[in-house]
């Protein structure tokens, strides 16, 4: 279908004022002139991880969570393909304005919304920033992009198997791997790209929301400085430093300004697309670490739904 994975991600905050500095403080992510006079009027937020002119947005909301995700698609016929498939799956198709795709700052933009309220946007032709190299503020080598997407987030849905059949059918992504959590709750880890998972979902914790997205350096010593940065900063840790079983990334979780997670990692599983299997895990689903609250909540949400099976 030409999907070439997560190509930017729009997120919604309550109070914009601690993302600028949580973005490059912390993360390393250099501030963006918005695409458009209009994009900026509300005082959205816009941030670079490599030569794109933008890869992560923070808009203001009443309520913290996932504004839209990008997809990107190779080409127009890719994006018009991709467009036939999710409404041969039933999908609710929009059609953005101009004004709207410039303020994307993409050449081609389709929008639909799941069954759960969460907005998805296929695009194509997604404008650079050559003349400006990107050059992290806090030192990062760079983020793994090319190819691959910006990386990955997690949503909580209500039911897995609904979701997974919706985001494979509509969506066109590919499963990779799939965890029992125990009680009858698990996740599924869904691929557009060789990265190992540019989409979770999981129903441990039922109501829609956006769990956490994930940004991956390219080298550990990143990793370890952020790990640093995160606690000077003072920023609430949700996760320790951990290797998860199926990516097998090295990361650790913080709580972001709006209340949900990010994850910072690096080495994450690159899939081969010849020769992969679905897999199926159990257990903790890590190799080691990953302590602390948010592992604490999961843990407790599991046991609940334990003992409700």
């Amino acid at each position: 279908m030409g999907m070439r994975g997560l190509g930017y991600i729009g997120l919604a905050s309550s109070d914009l004022a601690p993302w600028r500095a949580f973005a490059t403080d912390f993360l390393g992510l250099m501030p963006a002139p918005a695409p458009t006079p209009a994009a900026a009027e509300d005082g959205s937020l816009f941030f670079r991880m490599d030569d794109r002119s933008w890869r992560l947005a923070v808009h203001p909301a009443e309520r913290g969570g996932l504004a839209y995700a990008g997809w990107e698609l190779s080409d127009r016929p890719a994006l018009d393909a991709a467009v036939e498939r999710a409404r041969a799956a039933g999908a609710e198709i929009e059609t953005p304005s101009e004004a709207e795709r410039a303020a994307r700052g993409v050449t081609e933009l389709v929008r639909i919304r799941d069954p759960w309220g969460f907005v998805h946007e296929l695009f194509t032709g997604a404008a650079y920033a050559l003349e400006v190299p990107f050059v992290s503020p806090a030192g990062v080598s760079g983020f793994l992009t090319q190819g691959v997407g910006m990386g990955h987030m997690l949503l909580t849905v209500p039911d897995l198997r609904q979701a997974e059949a919706f985001y494979v059918e509509a969506l066109g992504l590919r499963v990779t791997d799939r965890m029992d959590m125990g009680g009858g709750k698990g996740a599924a880890f869904l691929r557009a790209s060789p990265r190992h998972h540019s989409l979770a979902v999981s129903d441990v914790l039922p109501d829609p929301n956006l769990h956490h997205f994930m940004i991956e350096a390219k080298r550990l010593d990143d990793v370890g400085r952020a790990w640093d940065r995160v606690q000077d900063l003072g920023i609430p840790i949700k996760m320790s430093l951990g290797q998860h079983a199926n990516d097998p990334a090295v990361t650790f979780y913080a709580e972001t300004p709006a209340g949900f997670d990010v994850e910072f990692g690096w080495k994450g599983l690159i899939v081969d697309e010849a020769s992969w299997c679905v897999r199926e895990f159990g257990g903790s689903g890590e190799i080691w670490g990953h302590r602390g609250v948010a592992m604490e909540a999961i843990t407790d949400a599991r046991a609940d739904a334990s003992e409700r099976g």
